[in-house]
């Protein structure tokens, strides 16, 4: 059932489980808090991750997919899709299939905005650098009734962010971001940072990494009280950056 038209709607897609959870999950937990609807589409199950020794390969994808899950309860998520496209295979999945889905889940949400990785994928995963080509093709399709007429009615998303050009925890603590170039919404999470730690702690088969990374390292620390994301296109606010990704949309 589409969500009402006066509601704010967010829609992240991502390549793995924790993906998400890396870069947005204080501001998923934000705007949950203020009324509007989140959706996470995950392209993968993470199949070829680590297991932490809690599990045998065979039994990870099953177990990434309720890691996703729970990880998004602790933030208020409930709308969660996953695809089931290979982990480090991404790139070679069918375009008008992929395509026809990622459409189906825009439509089926009616997002103001969506968030995805830039095209670099962050950190030049291969997966990354797929997804944020497949979401910004779908984006242009879903808007466009001709394609896939079954998928819904178009819809046209108004503003398309990325990740930042470099991420917050590479950054060292002189560095003023409000001032780096690709620095556009600066979402102040620091309410939300407890239940950030809950959705990473929910990763618990990538948890023994994530920990390394952004708890036990201070600069890591810093993605507790402040998510960054750079304008891809769409609506640009008048004074960047600002704090909050919807500032400007009706």
């Amino acid at each position: 059932m589409p969500y009402a038209e006066e509601v704010k709607r967010l829609l992240f897609i991502g390549a793995h489980p924790d993906d998400e959870t890396f870069f947005a999950a204080g501001s998923f937990a934000k705007y949950v808090s203020e009324g509007a609807a989140v959706s996470i589409v995950c392209a993968t199950r993470g199949q070829l991750g680590k297991t932490g020794d809690l599990c045998s390969k065979e039994e990870l994808p099953q177990v990434r997919e309720r890691e996703l899950h729970a990880a998004m309860r602790a933030l208020g998520v409930s709308d969660v899709e996953l695809l089931n496209y290979v982990d480090k295979q991404l790139s070679d999945a069918p375009l008008l299939q992929i395509r026809e889905q990622l459409v189906h889940a825009i439509r089926r949400t009616r997002p103001q905005v969506v968030i995805t990785f830039d095209p670099y994928g962050a950190n030049q995963h291969p997966d990354h650098i797929a997804i944020s080509r497949y979401a910004s093709d779908a984006i242009a399709a879903a808007s466009d009734a001709r394609w896939f007429p079954g998928a819904g009615e178009a819809h046209q998303v108004q503003r398309l962010l990325w990740t930042p050009p470099t991420m917050i925890f590479k950054l060292t603590p002189e560095v003023d971001i409000r001032e780096q170039a690709g620095f556009d919404f600066l979402i102040d999470t620091t309410q939300w940072a407890d239940q950030k730690a809950a959705a990473f702690q929910a990763h618990a088969t990538q948890f023994p990494g994530l920990k390394k990374l952004f708890f036990d390292d201070p600069n890591g620390q810093r993605t507790f009280n402040c998510e960054a994301f750079r304008l891809a296109w769409g609506l640009r606010p008048d004074i960047l950056p600002v704090e909050d990704i919807f500032r400007g949309i009706t």
